[in-house]
């Protein structure tokens, strides 16, 4: 069927055109939804991986310097018994600062007085 008068064929256009704006209308907003919505979770997938790479270098800082701190402790604990035995204390001071050396005096102390307490 085909509008012969000038009123149908008008009507006809205007039909046409009203149906070819309301389905255009509505895609720039699901467009923009549909876009921001994926932006948004690329995002969070990128702070997740960031977290994940933040945890992983903090777990490896702290096995690390946990394991250089134990390793330090069992080297003063050995200079210093060495120094309690009347080793030559002057070489035992070249090879590590003095304010290092007090410092694991300390805590060695601590612990000593922790565990007296504590027992």
């Amino acid at each position: 069927m085909v509008p012969e008068t000038i009123a149908g064929k008008i009507v006809g256009g205007v039909c046409s055109l009203s149906g070819v704006l309301v389905i255009a209308l509505p895609v720039p907003v699901i467009v923009s939804n549909f876009s921001r919505i994926y932006h948004q979770n690329q995002r969070a997938d990128k702070r997740k991986a960031q977290r994940k790479a933040r945890l992983a270098r903090i777990r490896i800082a702290k096995a690390s310097s946990g394991a250089a701190f134990v390793s330090k402790k069992k080297a003063a604990e050995a200079r210093m018994a060495a120094a309690e035995s009347g080793l030559d204390t002057d070489e035992l001071y070249r090879e590590e600062d003095i304010f290092e050396l007090q410092h694991h005096h300390l805590l060695r102390c601590l612990e000593k007085t922790t565990v007296s307490v504590c027992v």
